[in-house]
């Protein structure tokens, strides 16, 4: 399977090549009040609105300081949802073996990175069960 990996929260995260529509450089998040600090803002691209948010907050429960200025946005589409992930880093896509153990979230490439895989399914749970207005 194609993966799309990048880097957040001091750890390899890989993704789906699939799910990601595309990447957006230079763009500014129209902050929303009252949501979490992980959530950067909204941003409407080619007709789809985008909740955007800063990876490296979510998974690192708001210890990570927040990006001075956002470079790269990569924007998810699955099913009917959207969502755009700033990454600390943009790694590329790597092939990776399909392995027959489904359970397994973690794969390990020739250059001896360590790669978490995640679903966008699974970060849009770890956004719903976030408190809000913090």
């Amino acid at each position: 399977m194609d993966c799309f990996i990048f880097e957040a929260a001091g750890k390899y995260l890989g993704i789906k090549a699939q799910y990601v529509y595309r990447i957006v450089d230079d763009v500014n998040p129209a902050r929303v009040p009252l949501l979490p600090s992980c959530h950067a803002g909204i941003i409407y691209d080619r007709g789809d609105l985008f909740d955007v948010i800063d990876v490296g907050r979510l998974l690192e429960n708001d210890s990570a300081p927040p990006p001075d200025k956002t470079t790269y946005v990569i924007l998810l589409k699955w099913n009917q949802r959207r969502l755009g992930l700033i990454p600390e880093r943009i790694v590329g896509i790597k092939w990776i073996q399909d392995t027959a153990d489904k359970k397994s979230r973690t794969v390990f490439t020739s250059e001896g990175r360590t790669i978490q895989m995640i679903s966008p399914e699974e970060i849009w749970k770890m956004l719903l069960d976030l408190p809000y207005g913090h």
